[in-house]
């Protein structure tokens, strides 16, 4: 007699995120991005690869993430409200090329030895949030710790005007190049005879 198997969804797989996380204060407290990022990354979760979650900037691309300070900056909030943690540290910093590595923090980790990664059952930081503005400071605690990453605000760079710049000043400059085209135009057309 053969197995007895579940027949499988005809719409395809699913991505499973439970009610009492998306009514926590921790994804509440989460912008747009954030959350999107966290579904993205959660249709990568299969039955024994949580830990083996990779987030490149290339592989989001055809999902619409075209900017890796955003993609630093959500998943930087995931793991300050405790949705996900690192399980490999990756990049140049530390002498590696290849990405860092993540888990969700609601589903178990199987061991996975040629990753270095080790087996644990779900820690749930995320439950350690029980109001907002505990969640909001541990957010704001993030990007104080990492305020030196990204420097939007600049000041005197190089691609800066040195003065200040009207409308007025690019009429005029519209103008004197007509005014040149003209002239181009007349000459031409004095230099080159017309045959009859």
């Amino acid at each position: 007699m053969g197995r007895n198997h579940k027949p499988q969804d005809p719409r395809g797989g699913h991505a499973r995120i439970y009610w009492n996380l998306i009514d926590s204060v921790a994804w509440r407290s989460l912008g747009y991005a954030s959350q999107s990022l966290y579904i993205l990354l959660r249709r990568k979760l299969q039955s024994t690869n949580n830990g083996n979650i990779s987030a490149a900037l290339g592989d989001l691309k055809h999902y619409g993430w075209r900017s890796s300070a955003t993609l630093a900056k959500a998943l930087r909030e995931l793991q300050a409200v405790g949705l996900i943690a690192v399980t490999r540290q990756g990049g140049i910093a530390y002498g590696q090329k290849v990405c860092n590595l993540y888990r969700f923090t609601d589903e178990q980790v199987f061991e996975q030895p040629k990753l270095h990664i080790k087996s644990c059952g779900a820690t749930n930081e995320w439950q350690k949030l029980k109001t907002l503005a505990e969640a909001r400071h541990a957010l704001d605690a993030e990007i104080k710790n990492n305020s030196g990453l990204q420097k939007l605000k600049r000041i005197d760079s190089d691609s800066e005007a040195s003065t200040d710049f009207h409308d007025s000043d690019s009429e005029a400059v519209a103008v004197s190049l007509v005014q040149k085209m003209k002239q181009a135009t007349k000459q031409k057309s004095v230099s080159s005879p017309h045959e009859a």
